[in-house]
């Protein structure tokens, strides 16, 4: 054979080598999406639930995945749906999901843990900062009530809420709520519901607080028959009695 034809025919055996092999990765690819995306071969069958839980169950969480995962090929499982709709149990602060092949879904669930009550219908999380809104008939503690116009303001009022229940901590006095009010005015609700009308600044109501633990006792006033203290005065305070 001239060594031009026998260059032809390797290079026609080439091409043919080359076309047979692409066809087979062509056939394997459609084979193995047809094997990775039919529910028949690789079912979702458990879910594994870590986390600490005391406010949603693991069959709540069960249920969501069997929703969202149930019949599907793993491969296929949504994972952002599944997440969404998880986080959709207002007592679920975080969230993670994972596949574990070949037949496992695996979600770290974090609660929100209550610090208050906010705007009454409401509870905030200091670890994340936030408001949430659960079912309110469930709890069963005493938490100290926070409020404001908007929810944006919530940190800012635990924080002052915090520094005021400090400087009341070693006195007869003993905060159950504070308010923001639209004009950025802070109230304290006592314990015996005596209210003190600190005024807009934290730092400006930390004294007026100490003013009024160390002079009230002296003002010769049964604190229970007081409807209103107005701390917002340079000098004193006025008395709003019952």
């Amino acid at each position: 054979m001239q060594p031009k034809r026998k260059k032809a025919l390797y290079v026609i055996l080439g091409i043919v080598f080359l076309i047979f092999i692409s066809f087979l990765l062509f056939k394997g690819d459609q084979l193995i999406g047809s094997f990775l995306y039919n529910s028949n071969a690789l079912p979702v069958r458990a879910v594994h639930i870590d986390g600490v839980l005391t406010q949603v169950t693991k069959k709540q969480i069960a249920d969501i995945t069997g929703k969202v995962c149930g019949e599907r090929n793993i491969a296929t499982c949504p994972v952002n749906e599944l997440k969404n709709e998880i986080m959709k149990e207002p007592w679920i602060a975080q969230v993670a999901v994972a596949k574990q092949m070949p037949d496992t879904i695996k979600v770290a669930i974090v609660e929100h843990v209550p610090f208050a009550i906010w705007n009454d219908n409401g509870l905030y999380d200091a670890k994340t900062k936030s408001i949430f809104y659960p079912d309110m008939s469930s709890l069963h503690r005493n938490f100290v009530k926070l409020g404001a116009y908007s929810d944006d303001l919530c940190t800012e009022v635990y924080e002052t809420a915090i520094a005021f229940v400090r400087k009341l901590d070693n006195s007869p006095y003993q905060l159950v709520e504070l308010r923001l009010d639209n004009v950025r005015s802070y109230t304290i609700t006592l314990e015996n519901g005596v209210r003190l009308i600190i005024g807009r600044d934290k730092d400006q109501g930390i004294k007026r607080l100490d003013r009024f633990i160390r002079a009230f006792p002296k003002a010769d006033v049964d604190i229970n028959d007081v409807d209103y203290i107005d701390l917002r005065y340079d000098v004193g305070f006025a008395i709003g009695r019952k």
